[in-house]
């Protein structure tokens, strides 16, 4: 089979690059041309942190909680270092990361009980992979939570819960890689308010097939040439960079690479 991903530098996809595919090939595009921003905002801080938390104290079930939180709170300190040593310091909000980590230890105690009640945490953060017979390269992903007899997705928000679907492609492919059941876990927080809520993910079928479409059409954008700035001009894509949306945003070294491949 030709491998026209290979031509592009591309050995594996990914829940998320089929996401962004999705909701915006262009800037997939201009990802595969070389153009990335590294991501950071509270938001994602925070997500992270807990998770971090949540899988040291599942990993040693007999510790303590105030001690994951206490290694959550140092991460803070890594973090906010690596923003500042990386330059991205004066675009990153630190007066709602601090609102954000003042939130981890009633998260953590609300969060931790309820993943140690599923039982033997088996492997936390690893890698998956899976391969499609009529893709030349594999779909690779990583799982936040493996047990016995489940996948769980941890998911982070201060909104009202309601099902997305690249949530559900996202732990979907992890049932697929692994043959476990898939579950998705939000942890809604607010200042006012913590909730865990767990949802059981029915029709996984239908999203690996959304999955395998979706990746299919990322192989013909690709076969249009080798060259990407062929691919992006032969795609008539008209990328919208003025981040107007916030939940699309483009990054500055996104926004040059749009200008280079769809502009000039």
């Amino acid at each position: 089979m030709k491998n026209v991903f290979e031509h592009h530098g591309v050995s594996h996809l990914s829940p998320s690059s089929i996401n962004k595919f999705r909701s915006d090939p262009a800037k997939w595009l201009v990802n595969i041309a070389g153009y990335r921003d590294k991501a950071y905002s509270p938001a994602m801080t925070f997500g992270n942190i807990v998770e971090l938390g949540i899988t040291h104290a599942c990993m040693k079930p007999e510790s303590d909680i105030e001690e994951a939180i206490l290694i959550c709170m140092d991460r803070y300190e890594v973090v906010h270092k690596e923003i500042t040593d990386a330059g991205h310091a004066k675009d990153y909000d630190f007066y709602m990361c601090a609102k954000k980590q003042a939130q981890i230890p009633e998260t953590l105690r609300l969060a931790i009980p309820c993943y140690r009640s599923f039982g033997e945490l088996e492997k936390p953060q690893h890698k998956v992979e899976y391969k499609f017979d009529d893709l030349p390269v594999p779909i690779t992903g990583y799982i936040d939570m493996e047990y016995n007899d489940c996948v769980r997705d941890i998911k982070t928000t201060g909104t009202a819960v309601k099902e997305r679907s690249d949530h559900l492609r996202q732990v979907s492919f992890y049932s697929l890689a692994t043959g476990k059941i898939a579950m998705l876990d939000y942890i809604y927080v607010t200042q006012t308010k913590k909730e865990f809520i767990t949802r059981h993910v029915h029709d996984v079928e239908k999203h690996i097939k959304d999955i395998h479409r979706i990746a299919k059409k990322m192989m013909q954008m690709l076969s249009f040439s080798s060259d990407i700035h062929e691919v992006a001009r032969m795609s008539c894509l008209v990328p919208d960079t003025t981040n107007e949306n916030f939940m699309k945003q483009w990054g500055p070294t996104e926004i040059k690479g749009a200008n280079i491949l769809f502009k000039e």
